[in-house]
């Protein structure tokens, strides 16, 4: 259930990616390597409130800053990691749209695994029995 949530989330948040990506290239002009900086970061902002809410349910507090100094260390490496790969796929396929899918698509699966198990973790209590 935690990854359809997760999914759920992404989709918004690639629709901030996404759509910013295309706007940003489309009417302001900026080349697809920084649009798509610009929108990691902005999306990145959104997933990280709603992960923490819903996708993962955290209602601790006392836990946000240090949830959101790791998700934003992680965001650092997804950025570069995506941007980068970005980079290798526009050397194969014409359309920036279609080498930032393939992009994302392939870091899916690391940033939910790294959000999961060392972002939004929460402490396990004595009576909450083996890891699921």
């Amino acid at each position: 259930m935690t990854f359809l949530r997760y999914g759920l989330v992404q989709l918004f948040a690639y629709g901030i990616d996404f759509g910013g990506f295309l706007l940003l290239m489309s009417v302001a002009g900026l080349a697809p390597l920084t649009a798509n900086l610009v929108c990691k970061f902005a999306a990145g902002v959104f997933a990280f409130a709603a992960h923490r809410r819903f996708t993962f349910r955290v209602g601790d507090a006392g836990s946000s800053l240090g949830q959101g100094v790791r998700y934003f260390a992680l965001l650092g490496l997804n950025i570069p990691l995506t941007t980068g790969l970005l980079a290798l796929l526009l050397r194969w396929f014409s359309h920036p749209a279609v080498a930032k899918f393939m992009a994302d698509v392939l870091i899916l699966v690391f940033t939910y695994w790294v959000s999961k198990k060392l972002v939004f973790e929460q402490p396990r209590k004595p009576q909450d029995g083996p890891l699921k």
